[in-house]
């Protein structure tokens, strides 16, 4: 695989002068800062059920891989979209990038199919229902990058990141590993799908010259970097007045845990001072990422 498609210098070459070829290289799309929101919305889900005297170890590890390969094959697929800026470009670097992106795409659809055979062993253990749940998500999932749709385009890659990585995540781990539906999930899920849909809109912000210049239309992108910078910090604040209001209707047991993860939301917070196509801005989504995984343990320990 390629290990970097750009120069050393970073400036984009005279064929693709609207994206960066980095973006591509298989680590970097492989995002694995974002590997915590599989870690944390599968955990609270399973931390939920064992609670609850309903957890099963082997189906709890089960759904644990299968929510990480899905992480990394939605993260992998998630620049097929991309293709049609680079088709027809000229050029060693454009024969190079296409060819990435095909790649990780092909390594996406095998992670899927590993996590789809998982989860048709979970469905035999819990029942069909899982099923029609587990194809409502690889449809909605299919549809972030996949025509006729592309929920990226169209601004719609936030609320849908929301839904189907962090709300659909944690509700469909907990029903996998009990066998049991609970409405009370769906209630539970909403501060880490807060931060799920927060972890997207730090890449936004990161790209958003290169998306704004190649007129993918991002919600960063439709709505204004500075609007976009609001919204990170209020998606990152309202987990805890969320958190707080679960408390209060019995939905977690000690949110106090919940104070260490204030130690560590400063880091991104203050990237924001960075104007668009600041390179400090690179770091924007793993110190999301970080926070998610400092704020997703906490949660977790709150609902024991």
């Amino acid at each position: 695989m390629v290990p970097c498609l750009s120069p050393p210098s970073g400036n984009p070459p005279v064929d693709t002068p609207n994206l960066n070829p980095d973006k591509y290289c298989f680590f970097r799309a492989l995002r694995p800062f974002s590997f915590s929101v599989a870690l944390i919305t599968c955990g609270v889900g399973i931390a939920v059920a064992y609670v609850r005297d309903e957890g099963d170890l082997v189906r709890a590890i089960a759904v644990m891989i299968a929510g990480l390969l899905l992480q990394a094959a939605s993260n992998l697929a998630n620049d097929h979209a991309d293709l049609h800026f680079w088709n027809g470009r000229t050029g060693l670097l454009a024969g190079q990038v296409i060819q990435q992106i095909k790649r990780n795409f092909y390594i996406a659809g095998l992670f899927a199919l590993i996590a789809i055979v998982i989860g048709l062993w979970l469905v035999w253990m819990t029942g069909l229902p899982l099923f029609l749940l587990g194809l409502f998500g690889v449809v909605a999932g299919y549809f972030y990058t996949g025509e006729p749709v592309v929920y990226k385009h169209r601004g719609l890659g936030v609320p849908a990141v929301f839904l189907l990585t962090g709300v659909l995540m944690v509700s469909g781990s907990y029903y996998a590993v009990s066998g049991v539906w609970s409405n009370e999930l769906l209630w539970i899920s909403i501060p880490v799908s807060l931060l799920t849909a927060a972890l997207l809109v730090s890449n936004e912000i990161r790209d958003y010259l290169d998306d704004q210049s190649s007129s993918i239309r991002t919600l960063t992108v439709r709505i204004g970097f500075d609007m976009s910078r609001a919204l990170y910090v209020a998606l990152l604040l309202s987990v805890y007045p969320v958190s707080y209001y679960l408390y209060l209707n019995n939905l977690l047991v000690n949110p106090a845990y919940l104070v260490f993860s204030l130690l560590v939301i400063w880091q991104p917070v203050r990237l924001l001072r960075c104007v668009p196509g600041d390179y400090q801005l690179m770091k924007l989504p793993p110190m999301t990422g970080r926070f998610f995984l400092v704020f997703g343990v906490c949660f977790i320990l709150s609902v024991f």
